[in-house]
């Protein structure tokens, strides 16, 4: 069955374009102990990465939990909040140090791989049913519109778990 030019596979792919781009850059400047280049990189990628990553967490891994299994899910949540804490790190720190920052630069590359392995997924896509894939594509782009940053879209999960 053909994909239509915006449908979620499409969607789904430009997001992971410009959230691998945004780890790449962000990898690139560790590895170049450049915090300042780091810093904009990371601010850029929280702001750019909210709405993908709450359709994800909010939607998609729900729809994926048959398909994949508890364990691949449960997985993928632990790898977006590697990723946050990379960004929100470099956000904050005010000084390199180098221990810190390879152990930034080790969880940024992992985020790398998380996307890149995320194609796997398309795989998987591909068994949702039509409807249910047109309905996951609305949600992901109700997410565009409202664009949370990742930050404060983890922030908002995190304060409605404990109450």
């Amino acid at each position: 069955m053909a994909q239509h030019k915006n449908s979620l596979f499409e969607a789904f792919h430009a997001d992971h374009a410009v959230l691998g781009r945004g780890f790449h850059e962000l990898s690139q400047c560790l590895r170049n102990n450049d915090l300042a280049a780091a810093r904009q990189v990371a601010q850029r990628v929280d702001a750019d990465a909210g709405a993908h990553i709450a359709f994800e967490e909010e939607h998609f891994y729900k729809a994926l939990l048959p398909l994949l299994g508890a364990a691949e899910v449960e997985k993928m949540y632990r790898e977006h909040e590697d990723g946050l804490e990379v960004v929100q790190a470099v956000i904050r720190a005010t000084a390199p140090d180098e221990q810190h920052t390879a152990e930034l630069l080790e969880k940024s590359q992992a985020m790398e791989a998380h996307i890149a392995e995320c194609g796997d997924l398309f795989a998987a896509m591909g068994r949702i049913p039509p409807e249910q894939q047109a309905e996951l594509h609305r949600h992901l782009l109700k997410w565009r519109d409202s664009s949370p940053r990742w930050s404060d879209f983890a922030a908002s999960r995190a304060s409605s778990r404990s109450t």
